[in-house]
């Protein structure tokens, strides 16, 4: 919470007859117009800004690691991404010169697991969008000799979609699921398949073990683990608000103690101009 302060001060007027004194005045909050522009200009990024939820554990290829912590952009005609691996995916507005917008376009989840492949890297919980939607992105990730962001679009209202270019998955292995189970994860799907070619499992059946085994493993994000994070990050929130709150107070009192000494500046200066 942002607390503004204007202090206006009635300072004396002197004339040929004598000096007048007014009144120190302190206003402790901006006037209904004139300031209301200002008001959502300073505020709005923050709150676009504010992350819903926290990233989720890095999972997946262990050779992708490197890759939390740095960050890539792009541009096209009209905004500016940024997308952080394993962290979040922004969106700036390039064009506005008036409020543009700026908001996170999802934090870091889990993985789209197809064909035994990582594919995509599921972002959700952004910005919101809507009544009650927040923004989300599926980032598709593709083999190419450097590591950058290629495209964002949006398809579907708040639903985009992101290609990454790494050297990081080439190869036919490098993004394969099942090398980098567990043992006994790997034993689970060897069963599956199984029950699955003898007709034991149905292939929705099958799907559904794939899924346990996905979870199991960290792939994919629970919705126990998901509420755990959208929590954690709103109790980091709150803890922020209490912290910009205290500082608010001191800062407060600092003005107040500075008034002070100005208004008795100006009754010792008004004494003694009266009593010349």
């Amino acid at each position: 919470m942002l607390i503004y302060f204007i202090f206006l001060l009635d300072f004396m007027f002197f004339s040929k007859s004598g000096a007048e004194m007014t009144s120190l005045k302190v206003i402790n909050e901006l006037p209904s117009s004139g300031y209301s522009n200002l008001q959502k200009l300073e505020s709005k990024p923050d709150e676009k800004l504010q992350l819903r939820m926290k990233p989720a554990n890095f999972s997946g290829p262990d050779h992708l690691r490197h890759l939390a912590g740095r960050c890539f952009k792009y541009q096209d005609s009209k905004y500016e991404y940024v997308f952080c691996p394993f962290q979040n995916i922004t969106q700036e507005d390039i064009q506005a010169y008036y409020e543009p917008y700026k908001g996170i376009l999802g934090v870091w989840a889990d993985w789209v697991i197809e064909d035994n492949q990582f594919k995509k890297m599921n972002m959700i919980e952004g910005s919101l969008c809507g009544s009650g939607m927040h923004r989300s992105t599926k980032v598709i990730l593709h083999c190419s000799a450097t590591s950058e962001l290629v495209s964002v679009t949006e398809p579907d209202k708040c639903r985009y979609t992101a290609k990454f270019e790494t050297p990081d998955v080439c190869g036919k292995n490098a993004m394969a699921v099942y090398p980098r189970l567990p043992p006994e994860l790997q034993t689970r799907w060897d069963d599956a398949e199984y029950d699955r070619h003898y007709g034991l499992l149905t292939k929705k059946g099958y799907q559904k073990e794939l899924e346990k085994i996905f979870l199991a493993a960290g792939y994919y994000l629970s919705p126990e683990d998901r509420s755990s994070l959208v929590y954690k990050a709103s109790t980091d929130s709150s803890k922020n608000c209490k912290a910009e709150l205290m500082e608010a107070k001191s800062r407060i009192n600092e003005l107040e103690e500075e008034l002070r000494m100005k208004e008795e500046m100006i009754l010792e200066q008004g004494a003694g101009k009266k009593s010349i």
